[in-house]
């Protein structure tokens, strides 16, 4: 990351050695994953929960574009997830902005969660990691198989198995 060059966009920031970008509008700020892996990638959230409109959506997406094509003198590659509600205005904002972009790489929930599910695995299968997500304790490939329903992405509309206290119980006495 360069980070020595002036900043024309005082509200947008990459965090910590790059890894995410974060935009101040009004006073909130809204965070977007984003990586170096061949170049900056900038993996658009759903901001469908959140009170901006189209407009201001839209403001933010070509303002973290400018960001960092002037910044880092390069295009970013671009994701995000069909299964959220804004995909379909993150598709018609890469198509409009494509000239500004390197690549758009589109994913969808079972996409994400067999790339996920596969990453855990590798790294409960070397034996040197613990994972700790939504309170759960999954230190082996057996608790990660026993808990990917109440932790994998799902769709709108749809819900994880709900986590029970006793879960969490289990989890913590193992």
């Amino acid at each position: 990351m360069n980070i020595d060059k002036s900043n024309e966009f005082p509200h947008i920031k990459f965090g910590s050695r790059g890894e995410g970008i974060y935009y101040n509008l009004n006073g909130t700020e809204y965070g977007f994953d984003s990586t170096c892996f061949r170049g900056i990638n900038i993996c658009l959230r759903d901001l469908s929960d959140t009170n901006l409109n189209e407009n201001q959506k839209t403001k933010m997406f070509m303002e973290i574009i400018q960001f960092v094509n002037e910044i880092e003198n390069e295009k970013p590659i671009i994701s995000y997830n069909t299964d959220e509600k804004d995909s379909e205005l993150w598709k018609k904002l890469t198509v409009e902005f494509s000239s500004q972009i390197k690549d758009v790489e589109i994913t969808n929930n079972e996409e994400a969660n067999l790339a996920w599910y596969k990453s855990m695995k590798a790294d409960l299968e070397n034996g040197l990691t613990e994972i700790n997500i939504r309170g759960l304790k999954i230190k082996t490939v057996t608790d990660l198989d026993k808990h990917w329903n109440k932790i994998k992405f799902v769709k709108d509309g749809d819900s994880n198995k709900k986590v029970t206290f006793w879960d969490k119980l289990k989890a913590k006495l193992n």
